[in-house]
């Protein structure tokens, strides 16, 4: 995961500001001149996509920058992780998939079976819990599938209230399991300037009363711009994810366990899934069996 801040070559950061950045964000600055919009955008996406391994390319738009930007704020993420379980190529069959009550489409759904993985069943979220490593283990992505063909509004409404989705995963258990799982890919693009504030974050919003004081020009600023551009693939030999987010500031105007009974996992309707890397989560969307603007996801990091 790698952070940037760009900021105007007319102005300087707050030195405590950019000690944060540095220090706590770890964070690496460039001033730019965005009044050479061009430029200035061709700068931001070449590093983007240095970050993303390519994967990620044209963030920012010339057009969107202009002489009242004053900070571009960068998140990029990418992580790559082959299976520790690998699934089978020759095993992946399209196969139904209920997007809801009434709507059943084919999916290419891969599986394996008489296999170990941590698992749990959570009464309180009516969901299954699956957790498969990747390689070395120090990296996994969990799958949390409701009971019901609907469910997952329910679980994303439990999660919304403030339920603790990381201690739900402290008591997984590895349990023999047939798997099915689908493979998929998805990009999106969402818009941070609508979703935040309904999660509660407004006042960085506000052109008229942000308190945002970052520039040593002691120019009031807020966010005129926050968009989160996402993609993750997962494939028979695992997972490829990128994110970035950015916004735009302008002035003011698992172990082996005894054999047991085999359980079966079938993720054949919408769920929420998770990528952690070292207890940390980096990655987090839901999968509704179509592809683009259907599909939801947002990343998330430390």
């Amino acid at each position: 995961m790698a952070n940037k801040v760009y900021f105007t070559n007319k102005s300087k950061l707050q030195p405590d500001i950019q000690k944060d950045a540095e220090e706590v964000f770890q964070s690496a600055l460039e001033q730019l001149d965005f009044t050479e919009s061009a430029a200035a955008a061709g700068a931001v996406n070449k590093w983007v996509a240095e970050q993303t391994e390519d994967m990620i390319k044209d963030v920012v738009d010339a057009k969107s920058l202009n002489s009242d930007t004053r900070l571009l704020l960068i998140n990029a993420i990418y992580f790559q992780g082959f299976w520790e379980t690998p699934f089978r190529t020759r095993a992946t069959r399209d196969r139904p998939f209920h997007v809801d009550l009434n709507t059943q489409i084919k999916v290419p759904m891969m599986s394996m079976h008489d296999v170990h993985f941590r698992y749990k069943h959570s009464p309180e979220l009516k969901a299954q819990f699956l957790q498969m490593d990747y390689k070395g283990r120090q990296a996994s992505m969990v799958i949390v599938l409701p009971d019901e063909i609907e469910g997952l509004g329910a679980v994303l409404q439990q999660l919304a209230a403030g339920h603790d989705l990381m201690a739900e995963l402290t008591d997984m258990k590895s349990t023999l399991l047939d798997v099915m799982v689908p493979k998929f890919k998805i990009e999106t693009e969402i818009d941070l300037t609508q979703l935040l504030p309904e999660m509660g974050i407004k006042l960085i919003f506000d052109d008229r009363n942000s308190n945002i004081n970052m520039l040593t020009s002691n120019e009031p600023l807020y966010v005129s711009k926050a968009v989160q551009k996402a993609l993750i693939e997962v494939d028979e030999a695992g997972t490829k994810a990128v994110a970035r987010t950015i916004c735009r500031a302008g002035p003011m105007s698992f172990e082996y366990r005894p054999r047991r009974k085999k359980l079966k996992f079938k993720a054949k309707r919408p769920f929420l899934y998770l990528l952690k890397a070292q207890k940390i989560p980096i990655f987090l969307g839901v999968y509704q069996g179509v592809r683009g603007s259907d599909a939801s996801e947002f990343a998330t990091g430390s």
